[in-house]
This record gives structure tokens, sequence and C-alpha cells, in this order.
């Protein structure tokens, strides 16, 4: 929980659900460690992950090379 995290900075790993902001990342301590960073639900989701890749390959086509062709059918 980030109120919880706030309130004090004695811990060294937190698991959350949630996103966490960028300005909550600032604050952690160089040792601490957090299972999410910005940005994540952009390569977390399958159909984010597809898009983002595509546009990559698009961009940069050998170094994008190294998985298979991946369509996404309209929602």
């Amino acid at each position: 929980n980030i109120k919880e995290r706030q309130e004090g900075n004695n811990w060294d790993l937190c698991w959350t659900d949630n996103a966490v902001q960028p300005e909550e990342l600032g604050k952690m301590n160089p040792h601490q460690k957090i299972n999410h960073f910005p940005g994540m639900f952009c390569l977390s989701r399958k159909n984010h992950l597809g898009r983002n890749l595509m546009k990559m390959r698009k961009k940069f086509q050998t170094e994008y090379d190294f998985f298979p062709l991946t369509w996404m059918f309209p929602s």
C-alpha cells in the first residue's frame, strides 16, 4: 500500500498490485526494490506488447527480428 510506504522508509522489498507513480520511485532508497515500474502496463498486456513490438520492428527491422509476426484483431 502506497500510504504505508510513505509513512516509513524502513523496508527493502515492496510487492504491490497497483501501479507506482514516478514520484514514489524517486523517494525510494537505492537498496529498496519494487515489483512495478512506470510504463509497465505497456509491456505486461499482450495486446500492448504486440503493438509496441511491431512499432519497434517497423522502425528497427534488424534489431527487432527476434519475435514472430504478431497480428491484433480489431476490438
